[in-house]
């Protein structure tokens, strides 16, 4: 059975999603349009994942670096994420068991 705690934090989780998307949408409507702006914006999804890929790339070490650089190539040589995914994993996972001896 749940607590009544925890339905209030789920409520109040969801209502402060919502205030700051809706505020997001509100704030981007009275922003003036410029192609710096609509550019940056188009871009950012992209540059905030790539940061995060980063981070994690270099805290993974060796192996992780060069699963995701393997993973990067095979992308952009076939353009198919699943076959991305399997080389960034297999590199990844063969480095660390041979960096690791």
């Amino acid at each position: 059975m749940l607590d009544w705690r925890t339905l209030a934090a789920i409520g109040v989780l969801g209502l402060v999603s919502y205030v700051m998307r809706s505020g997001g949408f509100l704030a981007a409507g009275l922003m003036r349009e410029d192609r710096t702006l609509v550019r940056f914006f188009r871009l950012a999804p992209g540059n905030l994942f790539i940061a995060f890929v980063a981070a994690a790339c270099l805290e993974g070490g060796f192996p992780s670096i060069l699963g995701c650089a393997s993973a990067f190539g095979v992308m952009a040589l076939t353009q198919k994420e699943w076959a991305a995914l399997a080389a960034g994993f297999a590199t990844a996972t063969l480095v660390a068991i041979f960096h690791s001896k």
